[in-house]
């Protein structure tokens, strides 16, 4: 049974990032499991879905703030860099001092702070879900 299941309060009413943030859940249960059961080789394969789901999402995400006009683009894509610059290091670490539950609060934090805080304050610049050019 999965720790954290998509609740529409996640919503940031375009379907395109709204899968997208699904993905992110999807890492926060994985990282979770493989906790619990202490898999640490699944570290390996976690941090490079983090690296992938980042590049593409922080992208998409971006282009629709450019779009729309969005004013706190360049203080979001800060955030944007502040989460590579953390998988970057976790991936410098997985073989030495890295660990899983590192990785979950990690991951879990960034849900909390960035997608329930930092992504709401672009929603009403989105023009209703449109995909950007």
């Amino acid at each position: 049974m999965p720790l954290i299941t998509w609740d529409e309060i996640m919503s940031v009413g375009v379907e395109e990032l709204d899968d997208q943030h699904r993905r992110l859940i999807d890492l926060i249960n994985d990282a979770y499991e493989a906790l619990q059961s202490h898999d640490e080789h699944r570290m390996v394969e976690l941090v490079e879905k983090m690296q992938q789901y980042a590049r593409t999402h922080f992208e998409t995400e971006e282009n629709y703030m450019r779009r729309d006009g969005f004013p706190g683009l360049s203080r979001h894509k800060g955030l944007h860099e502040t989460f590579n610059r953390s998988v970057a290091q976790f991936r410098a670490e997985q073989y030495g001092g890295m660990n899983l539950s590192k990785i979950f609060v990690f991951l879990s934090r960034w849900l909390a702070t960035h997608i329930l805080e930092a992504d709401k304050e672009y929603v009403p610049y989105l023009a209703a879900g449109k995909k950007p050019a």
